[in-house]
């Protein structure tokens, strides 16, 4: 089977963060990624591309690819869909599984996910640990005609490496909605602050490379500890 431009992308990142190339702050060139990894050009401009989207490299005309500087600190890339575990790779992530189970779509539920009324969904609600503090609640809808099992081992690790190592999906994009508001009790008693603190909130609506919505998710951070990136290229 050819090898995927994102396999290709998610080794070179992996080589970025594991610091093979700190030293030159310089990648290998197109031609040599191309023999190294024996696909074609094409191929290799794809994974190029997403580590650029990523904000991981930046090219010079003529000159190569580079490295851009890291940041000072773990954030939450707002171009990514990875998760916690991709985001914050110096910190140690634990998961609690709050709820876990089949739901039938309430209507306004259906009409985000587009679905019918009544179609199953798994609800999973998370609550994410932090280098042993309470830094999100996760509270996320799959549609269960795309994603037919979960459980509390899948949830607990990284739902998206299952999703795509395991089930195959070809995820495509997502709108992303950013806003905050006053944190209730319940969700501050498991976050450790006071209700009506401020709460930064992330929404997002995930589609396949086809279009079809799949996920909608919603994210209530500590307001104290979450930081977020968004690393733009100028065209």
């Amino acid at each position: 089977m050819a090898v995927k431009y994102k396999e290709i992308a998610d080794c070179l990142e992996r080589d970025i963060r594991d610091g093979k190339f700190d030293t030159a702050k310089k990648l290998p060139t197109e031609e040599e990624l191309i023999n190294n990894f024996k696909v074609s050009r094409n191929t290799i401009r794809k994974a190029i591309n997403q580590l650029v989207n990523l904000g991981l490299i930046y090219q010079v005309q003529g000159s190569g690819m580079f490295l851009r500087e890291k940041s000072i600190t773990d954030y939450i890339n707002l171009g990514s869909l990875r998760g916690l575990t991709k985001d914050l790779t110096s910190k140690i992530i634990e998961t609690k599984i709050l709820e876990l189970h089949v739901v039938e779509a309430e209507e306004v539920i259906a009409k985000q996910l587009r679905c019918e009324v009544g179609a199953n969904l798994y609800y999973i609600k998370r609550l994410r640990i932090v280098d042993k503090e309470p830094f999100s609640i996760e509270i996320s809808y799959f549609k269960k005609d795309i994603v037919p099992y979960l459980n509390e081992d899948i949830a607990s690790s990284s739902i998206y490496r299952y999703l795509i190592e395991d089930l195959k999906l070809n995820i495509g994009f997502a709108d992303k909605v950013i806003n905050c508001e006053k944190i209730g009790e319940a969700n501050a008693e498991l976050l450790h602050v006071k209700p009506l603190d401020p709460a930064l909130i992330i929404e997002n609506t995930v589609c396949l490379t086809n279009g079809t919505i799949f996920e909608l998710s919603k994210s209530v951070f500590h307001y104290e500890k979450a930081k977020i990136l968004n690393r733009i290229n100028f065209k």
